[in-house]
């Protein structure tokens, strides 16, 4: 009895000894599921990061050459081609996802799209001209997982970029500034283009081409001697020079130029227009309103009464050959419009000086000024006809009519380059215009140049559909003229009565609602008698009520007075009142800041020492605008400067630059 009683409890325990076998091992296949679970999802996640880190980096790297950087096709065609699906696909292949290659054992896919998904076929919405998505799709290799049965997997990240548009400077259409007709006859065009040389004091107005430094200038005088020109003092010392030069290294590079046959271009840079060509315009023409500097005394215009003002006062008369300007124009090719300095040069042209002289509204002998030569009866009447006050293609000028001498050993036009097919196909291109001594050369950069030129050069900007000297301007609602970051203009506008006038300065688009944006405004409202000045909203929506509506410091506005340079810093000292207390002036209220626009004139009064009238004569004033939330930007309207003036004429030179602080490429 005993010995049965011992024996049943061993044979229960090697029982249960035998369950754990199996109880292990389904532990162990659950164990080693969740460790292979743990490793390839961390695998999918890297894979998919990566991905998604690639879609981001390519999206940012083609929208800048949106829209027409996107290949010919279907609008949501997939594809590494064209200039945008290009820099898209080679920033993946730098994060080691190059389209086709192979990772993980299969093909890369990265797909190129116009946004958003589908457009431009009917009933789908309208592509969206600044926004690229990029999708990239690779695939995970699981490893413990391929023994419970898992095989390959994809992963797909997308992304989409978007661009601020870059913010047109100037009026509507595809010409900028004025013919001598259209300011007789038509408030559409309410100024001329200028630019200024470089022996002019900065308080005349253009920012930038003025030699700026406090030095004495050795120039001629009329019987041979030397006099000395000394810029004015009152307006301080600038460093400022434009936002595309060589010396910001901003422009396309001396090399570039010189290896290719080109003029090197003046190193603190030039004035820059933007000619956008359409799809549907076969061809333009980037032309040029009185391309040569050619002062005719004012009133002595063919035209009576009105002339492109190149003769002012500063102007010290014909016999002076250091004191004109020699003009160059180079038309550049746009390959990113956020990166000029990737341009390609084009065509290139510098035009002589001309000492032109009229008598009885009729030129009766034009002078050479570079060579010294009057020019022959022909080829004065050609210049007459062709040139002066005409229409000109820099692109392709027209050589041939203004050569004389032995075997044509002289022209008005030095041509480097003339555009190889003849105009300009559809696509983007930059106009740049620059000022040269009288001999040509750079009068800040070159040996021997001079720096006298006393010159006020006024001339206009449009892109054509044909080179005549009438001018043919393009009427397709795609063809646009438009200055890049900075625009100096001239205002002889005549006004009654005391409501002033406007002029158009710059369009903003729609995705700028809710930024800031900074507005710089130079030697502004230099005019006689009382005027204020105010900038103009265009937008009813936003304004609330009708358009336009001004932006004033009552709204939350800061005005800074930066004084004679651009780079000064914003601190309290500079911003006006209400808000700030600018110059250390002691009573705030004196300031020039009105409750409805940014007053020129006021009484001097407490500490405000010598203020008076001119109180920003060769002075940078900053507006910082806040764009309203809701605004809309609709019908492409442009913002204005309003001056309200008490009748009298408006004799104005000043310079304007609108920016956006911040980087205008972004993830949606």
């Amino acid at each position: 009895m005993t010995r049965r009683d011992t024996g049943a409890p061993r044979t229960s325990r090697r029982s249960s000894r035998g369950q754990v076998v199996p109880i292990f091992a389904l532990i162990a296949v659950v164990l080693f599921a969740a460790t292979g679970l743990a490793v390839d999802a961390g695998l999918s996640y890297f894979t998919y990061n990566g991905s998604e880190r690639a879609a981001a980096s390519a999206a940012l790297a083609g929208v800048p050459y949106m829209p027409g950087g996107f290949p010919a096709g279907a609008p949501s065609n997939s594809t590494c081609g064209g200039a945008a699906g290009t820099a898209a696909c080679a920033a993946t292949a730098r994060d080691g996802l190059a389209n086709g290659s192979t990772v993980n054992g299969h093909p890369v896919t990265v797909t190129v799209a116009r946004y958003p998904s589908g457009c431009g076929a009917s009933p789908a919405p309208a592509c969206e001209d600044n926004k690229l998505t990029v999708q990239v799709t690779a695939w995970v290799q699981p490893t413990f997982l391929h023994v419970l049965g898992f095989g390959d997997h994809q992963v797909t990240a997308t992304d989409t970029a978007f661009f601020l548009p870059p913010i047109s400077l100037g009026q509507p259409g595809a010409q900028l500034g004025s013919t001598v007709d259209q300011l007789s006859t038509s408030a559409s065009y309410p100024y001329i283009l200028r630019s200024e040389g470089y022996a002019n004091d900065r308080s005349e107005g253009d920012a930038y081409d003025p030699y700026n430094t406090q030095v004495n200038i050795t120039c001629k005088n009329p019987d041979g001697s030397n006099h000395t020109e000394t810029p004015a003092a009152s307006t301080g010392t600038s460093t400022d020079v434009h936002t595309l030069s060589a010396t910001l290294g901003t422009d396309v590079s001396d090399s570039t130029l010189t290896g290719a046959g080109y003029n090197r271009l003046p190193e603190g840079g030039g004035y820059n227009f933007s000619l956008t060509v359409p799809s549907a315009v076969p061809a333009g023409y980037a032309m040029v309103y009185n391309p040569a500097f050619a002062p005719d005394g004012g009133s002595n215009s063919p035209i009576s009464g009105v002339n492109m003002h190149e003769q002012d006062s500063s102007f010290s008369g014909n016999a002076y050959t250091d004191q004109y300007s020699a003009m160059e124009y180079t038309v550049f090719q746009v390959n990113d419009r956020f990166d000029h300095s990737s341009d390609t040069p084009l065509s290139q042209v510098v035009v002589d000086p001309l000492n032109m002289t009229i008598s009885g509204g009729s030129v009766t002998s034009i002078v050479d000024v570079a060579n010294g030569q009057t020019l022959p009866a022909a080829i004065m009447a050609n210049v007459v006809s062709g040139v002066y006050h005409k229409w000109v293609d820099v692109g392709v000028p027209p050589v041939a009519s203004y050569a004389w001498g032995a075997g044509g050993k002289y022209n008005i036009f030095h041509v480097f380059k003339s555009l190889a097919g003849g105009s300009l196909p559809p696509g983007s291109y930059r106009l740049r215009a620059d000022m040269l001594d009288w001999q040509g050369l750079r009068p800040a950069d070159d040996a021997g140049a001079s720096k006298c030129s006393r010159a006020h050069k006024g001339y206009a900007v449009e892109l054509a559909t044909s080179a005549s000297a009438s001018g043919a301007l393009c009427v397709d609602p795609g063809c646009q003229a438009s200055a890049l970051d900075e625009l100096a203009v001239y205002t002889p506008i005549s006004t009654a009565g005391t409501s002033g006038f406007s002029i158009p300065l710059f369009q903003l688009p729609a995705d700028y609602a809710g930024q800031t944006i900074n507005f710089y405004v130079f030697d502004v409202g230099d005019v006689s008698g009382a005027n204020s000045i105010s900038i103009e909203n265009p937008d009813a929506t936003s304004c609330g009520g009708p358009a336009p509506c001004r932006f004033t410091t009552s709204t939350g506005v800061k005005v800074f007075d930066l004084g004679a340079s651009r780079n000064t810093p914003l601190t309290i000292n500079n911003l006006l009142a209400p808000n700030g207390n600018a110059d250390g002036c002691a009573n705030p209220a004196v300031q020039p800041v009105g409750t409805d626009a940014l007053v020129n004139t006021y009484p001097i009064a407490g500490g405000c020492a010598g203020r008076g009238a001119t109180f920003f004569n060769g002075r940078w004033l900053l507006f910082q605008l806040q764009i309203p939330s809701n605004y809309t930007g609709a019908g492409g309207a442009y913002w204005g400067m309003h001056y309200s003036q008490s009748g009298g004429t408006a004799t104005d030179t000043f310079t304007i630059s609108v920016n956006y602080a911040n980087s205008p490429v972004h993830l949606l």
